[in-house]
């Protein structure tokens, strides 16, 4: 079961998996914002953790 306090347990850390359910509301729940924001930041910058995070402004 992954913590949801720290960074989500992904394979590759850096990379955010949007068509991996789990990973996806792991991501979600990590930055505060539903699927559907998470899917759009990835869409806009890519699936970089370090370019979403920047583009969510955490």
């Amino acid at each position: 079961m992954h913590d949801h306090l720290n960074v989500p347990s992904s394979e590759d850390q850096e990379q955010i998996r949007v068509e991996d359910p789990h990973d996806l509301l792991d991501w979600a729940i990590y930055f505060s914002v539903s699927r559907e924001k998470l899917r759009d930041a990835v869409s806009a910058v890519g699936p970089g953790v370090e370019d979403v995070k920047r583009y969510l402004g955490k």
